[in-house]
């Protein structure tokens, strides 16, 4: 990969990091891994983290929840 790739994934990466870790208000803001939504982890529904590391929304808990 030429270095403008390298420095864009980088970017991305530092990018995705930063929402994930935000917290505001009792609300911890994720981004689904599977279709990229974000949402509030805290709420009282289907989100949880997959494997303990990767957050997934309630939609794809749901319609994924067989594999759980």
């Amino acid at each position: 990969m030429d270095d403008k790739k390298k420095n864009d994934i980088e970017k991305n990466k530092e990018e995705f990091e930063s929402v994930c870790d935000k917290e505001v208000d009792g609300e911890n803001i994720e981004i689904c891994f599977i279709c990229h939504k974000k949402f509030d982890i805290n709420k009282d529904d289907e989100s949880y983290y997959r494997h303990g590391k990767y957050p997934m929304c309630a939609y794809c808990a749901e319609f994924y929840g067989y594999y759980r």
